[in-house]
């Protein structure tokens, strides 16, 4: 009878059990490689995106607001931030509109009061302030929102 060779432990299993042994005996070892092995993955693509973004930024915002068009409020919120990076100012706007239309979460807020301020947008900033102060309740982030206040009035 013919066995195969686990590269885990040397052991031979029969090749009917490999998958049960694996399982079984090599969890936590195939779970570091996966692991490892996505966040190899994760530095290539962070490295692909960065590559795109300097040196093909027209591609770049392209490819930026093809993938906006996806479903997820994470890649939503990316895309904003990179559209903003990129001085996409309008568009990452329009993102932020269409984020805060679809929920009331304080970050989602502060992202979009950040790009107002980049944008040199003070007093949209400031109104934009007080309403997130009249929705959220919440006494760090009222003081925050009053800090961002204040230096927004600074600059005017």
């Amino acid at each position: 009878m013919e066995y195969e060779i686990c590269p885990y432990c040397g052991e031979e299993i029969d090749p009917d059990e490999v998958y049960e042994h694996m399982v079984t005996r090599h969890m936590d070892e195939i779970r570091k490689e996966e692991f490892s092995m996505l966040n190899e993955m994760k530095q290539q693509h962070y490295e692909l995106l960065l590559d795109l973004k300097r040196n093909y930024p027209s591609i770049f915002v392209k490819f930026i607001e093809e993938l906006a068009e996806e479903d997820s409020e994470d890649i939503k919120i990316f895309c904003m931030k990179e559209l903003i990076s990129m001085r996409e100012f309008d568009k990452g706007e329009k993102l932020f509109r269409e984020i805060i239309s679809r929920n009331n979460k304080k970050e989602t807020w502060l992202e979009y009061i950040i790009m107002l301020n980049k944008k040199g947008q003070y007093e949209k900033s400031i109104e934009t302030c007080m309403e997130a102060m009249r929705i959220f309740d919440d006494e760090k982030f009222q003081a925050r929102m009053k800090r961002i206040i204040e230096k927004a009035r600074a600059r005017l």
